[in-house]
C-alpha cells in the first residue's frame, strides 16, 4: 500500500481522477475550481463568530505569522473583506483527536485565515466573518493542501515554509507532477521551490534574512552544496553590477548577455548560477521590450517564424 493510500485520499487529487465526492467538491470549490453539484451536502455555511471561539490551524504551513501589526492596522481601518475558512471543533477532533489540547475551549479551527485571526485579536475585534466547511477537516493533508493553496493564491507564504509544505505533499502523493497539477502550477514551479530545501544552512539563513534573493536561491539550490556559496556570491555580484549598469543606460534599452570568455568560464566547466540567472533575466527583459514594441499580431507572427 502506498503512503498516499494509507493516509487517505486528498480532495484535490481525487477530483482529478474520479467523480466528485462531497468532500472533493467542497475542496475544489475552495480552490476556485468549477465542479458539478455534490451528491450529498457537507456542513457549509457563512456567519460571524467571536474571535475567542477560533483556534489557529495546527497544520498551518507558515512557521511564523509575519507583519501582524500591519494586518491589524488594515483590519481596523477597512475591516475583514475575505471571511476566514473554518471547521467545527467536533469535525476537527473526529479526524485529529490528539489535537484537543491545541484547541483549548475554542469551538472552531481556522483552516485559512490564521494571519487575519492574529490581526483581528491585535486590533481588538470582537468577531469576524467566517465560512464553515467541515469537509476540509477530513485529514491532515487536506488541511495542509487547503492552507497551502490559499497561501499560494495570496502569494504571502515565506519561501522556506512553502518549500517544506510542498515537500510533504510530494511525499504523500508520490510525485511533483501530481502536486503541480493540483496547485495549478507547472512541475518546474514545484522543482524550483523544493530546491530551497537543498541550500546550505548558511544560505537558508541568508534567504530568511532577505540577504539572498529568492530567485538566486532557487537557482543555487540546484547545485551541489560545495558550489553553492561561491555561486551565490557570484550571482549577487553580477546582480549588483547589472543594477549599476542599468541605472546608466538610456530609457528603453535592455541588457544583452555576451558569450563567456576564458576568463569567466573554462572549457568543460558547468554553467554557474550567475550565468543561468543572467540568461533568465535577459529573456525576461527581451520579452518585455518586444511586448512594448510589437502588437499582439506581430508577436504571433514572430513566434511562428521562430518555430517554423
Amino acid at each position: 500500500m502506498s503512503k498516499a493510500d494509507a493516509l487517505g485520499g486528498s480532495a484535490t487529487f481525487d477530483a482529478v481522477a474520479q467523480p466528485m465526492s462531497s468532500r472533493a467538491a467542497s475542496f475544489a470549490a475552495f480552490a476556485g475550481q468549477t465542479t458539478a453539484a455534490p451528491a450529498t451536502a457537507a456542513t457549509h455555511s457563512s456567519l460571524r463568530v467571536a474571535v475567542d471561539q477560533l483556534a489557529p490551524n495546527p497544520y498551518n504551513p507558515r512557521a511564523t505569522l509575519a507583519a501582524i501589526e500591519e494586518m491589524a492596522d488594515s483590519l481596523t481601518s477597512k475591516g475583514i473583506i475575505q471571511p476566514l475558512t473554518i471547521v467545527t471543533r467536533d469535525a476537527f477532533l473526529a479526524a485529529h483527536p490528539d489535537h484537543a489540547h491545541d484547541l483549548a475551549s475554542a469551538e472552531y479551527v481556522v483552516v485559512d485565515g490564521n494571519r487575519r485571526l492574529a490581526g483581528a485579536k491585535l486590533a481588538g475585534l470582537d468577531e469576524v466573518p467566517v465560512h464553515v466547511d467541515d469537509a476540509l477537516a477530513h485529514d491532515a493533508d487536506t488541511l495542509l493542501e487547503t492552507a497551502l493553496i490559499a497561501a499560494v493564491q495570496h502569494e504571502d507564504l515565506e519561501p522556506l515554509d512553502e518549500a517544506k509544505a510542498l515537500e510533504r505533499l510530494v511525499q504523500v502523493h508520490g510525485s511533483q507532477r501530481a502536486v503541480a497539477r493540483a496547485l495549478g502550477k507547472s512541475s518546474g514551479w514545484v522543482t524550483q521551490r523544493l530546491a530551497l530545501l537543498k541550500l546550505t544552512p548558511e544560505l537558508k539563513q541568508a534567504l530568511e534574512d532577505k540577504a539572498l534573493p529568492v530567485k538566486i536561491a532557487r537557482t543555487v539550490g540546484q547545485l551541489p552544496e560545495q558550489q553553492q556559496q561561491s555561486a551565490a556570491e557570484e550571482a549577487l555580484a553580477q546582480r549588483a553590477q547589472q543594477k549599476s549598469e542599468s541605472s546608466r543606460k538610456p530609457k528603453g534599452a535592455y541588457p544583452v548577455s555576451t558569450p563567456p570568455t576564458a576568463a569567466t568560464k573554462r572549457q568543460g566547466e558547468p554553467a554557474t548560477a550567475a550565468s543561468a540567472q543572467q540568461a533568465q533575466e535577459d529573456l525576461e527583459a527581451l520579452a518585455a521590450e518586444l511586448k512594448r514594441r510589437l502588437t499582439p499580431q506581430q508577436i504571433e507572427e514572430l513566434v511562428e517564424r521562430l518555430i517554423g
